[in-house]
């Protein structure tokens, strides 16, 4: 009896403790980070909430601003990436990398700075030929927008045409000669982007009217931001999947380096094979292939 009831105290006390506990955790998410710095004097201690990233801003405050608002400060001077920041809150390192991906004014930096760094070039392609070996969506995600967009679609032929293994494969292929060969499909309409009755093709958006060069005031601070990325081989990497997974973004690399990404496809004997596979399926790019066949 004596113990059943220490039983039900311990139980009434922790009902009684754990709304204080909790309150108190919270607390501290819910005050400014300005007040928090006051009280710790240590970025350690600053909490932002959820789906906030933590800047220490160049008079030295921190400040807790979502992702966006986050490179919009670096860019204007008002803060700097600070790896150390980072490197202890890996979930606000996770979002700001999700951020960069999907911005196709700032991935217009990182690919031109691709194509000035060989080096990094072929990490890249490395980490794209590894990373659609281990999962196959991702080579849908890479080809939907040079596929599926007319002028993509003419260069996307023309870099085949110049890749001699390629060519072998093709004509080795008993189904695409025979594709190749067959009339054009009549859909009833104009030939162009999202025609077709592509089942893989996930839905995405061109980004050829923007006018990038003049979207960041100083690109020197964004170069900065992706050096940094590209110092550490991990986080590259993951960089790399948030872009092979955003199709948006793929199609604004094809725009600017389609063919040492499709050459990179095409010299793996497994992602050639399975690039032909998905190409069969999609009528449009079949339709470009078949007008530009002369026995057709």
């Amino acid at each position: 009896m004596y113990f059943k009831f220490i039983f039900i105290l311990v139980i009434i006390l922790s009902f009684s403790i754990n709304p204080v506990f909790f309150e108190n955790s919270f607390a501290q998410q819910k005050t400014s980070p300005h007040h928090q710095w006051k009280q710790f004097t240590d970025l350690d201690n600053i909490i932002c909430k959820e789906g906030h990233l933590l800047l220490q801003k160049n008079n030295g405050n921190p400040s807790c601003v979502t992702p966006s608002t986050y490179l919009k400060l670096i860019d204007r001077g008002y803060g700097v990436y600070d790896s150390s920041i980072m490197s202890k809150r890996p979930e606000m390192m996770n979002q700001l990398m999700e951020n960069m991906a999907s911005n196709d004014k700032l991935m217009y930096h990182w690919h031109k700075m691709l194509q000035k760094n060989p080096s990094m070039m072929i990490r890249t392609l490395d980490d794209l030929v590894s990373q659609n070996k281990d999962n196959p969506e991702l080579l849908k995600n890479m080809l939907a927008p040079m596929t599926s967009d007319p002028k993509l679609r003419e260069k996307m032929i023309e870099t085949m045409k110049n890749h001699p293994q390629m060519e072998h494969s093709l004509k080795q292929n008993t189904i695409w000669m025979d594709s190749v060969h067959h009339k054009i499909i009549d859909f009833g309409m104009d030939q162009g982007m999202h025609n077709s009755e592509c089942v893989w093709c996930p839905d995405y958006q061109m980004n050829s009217n923007h006018v990038y060069s003049e979207e960041f005031t100083n690109p020197d601070r964004m170069m900065d931001l992706i050096h940094h990325i590209w110092m550490n081989h991990e986080m590259t990497q993951d960089m790399h999947m948030m872009m092979m997974k955003n199709t948006s973004h793929m199609a604004q690399m094809s725009e600017h380096m389609m063919e040492p990404m499709l050459n990179a496809i095409m010299n793996d004997e497994i992602l050639r094979q399975q690039m032909i596979d998905l190409m069969l399926e999609h009528s449009d790019f079949m339709n470009t292939i078949r007008h530009n066949n002369p026995s057709k």
